[in-house]
C-alpha cells in the first residue's frame, strides 16, 4: 500500500490502523444491535473524546505488537517472555477499555443491577482504559528499544525503560484522581 507521505506503508502501520478502526466498528455494531442506531449516535457524540484515544491507543499497541513479532521472527530470537508480557499488558488494557460495554450485554443475561453500577462508572472505566493503553504502549516501546528491534528507537536518547516506569508510577495517582472525579 502506498503511503500518503510517499513510499510504501509498513505492514505494522496498516495493522494498527485497521485495529483501531475495527475497534470503533465493533463498538458501533455492538451498540446498534443491542440498542439502536439513534442510541449509538447519541452515545458516540457524548463520549467521542474517550472513544478516540481508546481506539488510537489500541491501534498503536496492535501495530507495535505486529512490529515486534515480525522483527523477532526475522532475527529468530526467543525473547518470548518480553513479547508475551507486552501482549498481556496490551490485552489487559483492552479489557479495561471495553469493560464499559458490559452495560449493553448484562441485562440480556439477567444482571440488571450490575448494569446500573457499570453504567454509572462508565467514564471511569474508559479513563482506566486510556491509562492502560499508555502503559501498554510504553511497555512495548521499552521492549523494542531493549531488544534493539528498531534502529531509530535504539538510538533515541529517551530511555523507554524510564518512561515505562514513570508512566506506571503516574498511573496510580491518575487512576485515583479519576476515581474521585468520576464517582
Amino acid at each position: 500500500m502506498i503511503s500518503p507521505f510517499g513510499g510504501r506503508m509498513k505492514k505494522h502501520v496498516i495493522i494498527g490502523i485497521a485495529a483501531g478502526i475495527s475497534l470503533l466498528v465493533l463498538y458501533a455494531i455492538t451498540l446498534v444491535l443491542l440498542q439502536s442506531l439513534e442510541h449509538t449516535i447519541d452515545q458516540t457524540r457524548r463520549i467521542w473524546y474517550w472513544l478516540l484515544p481508546l481506539s488510537i491507543g489500541f491501534g498503536i499497541q496492535m501495530g507495535l505488537f505486529s512490529f515486534m513479532r515480525k522483527k523477532l521472527r526475522e532475527r529468530r530470537r526467543t525473547e518470548t517472555a518480553s513479547t508475551a508480557a507486552s501482549g498481556a499488558v496490551s490485552g489487559g488494557s483492552m479489557v479495561a477499555c471495553c469493560a464499559h460495554h458490559l452495560t449493553e450485554v448484562l441485562p440480556i443475561i439477567g444482571l440488571s443491577s450490575l448494569t446500573i453500577f457499570l453504567g454509572r462508572y462508565q467514564i471511569f472505566f474508559m479513563a482506566i482504559g486510556v491509562i492502560a493503553n499508555i502503559i501498554g504502549i510504553t511497555v512495548m516501546l521499552d521492549t523494542i528499544q531493549r531488544l534493539g528491534l528498531s534502529h531509530r528507537l535504539s538510538h533515541l536518547r529517551l530511555n523507554m525503560g524510564l518512561v515505562k516506569k514513570v508512566s506506571m508510577a503516574l498511573s496510580i495517582p491518575v487512576a485515583l484522581i479519576s476515581f474521585f472525579i468520576f464517582f
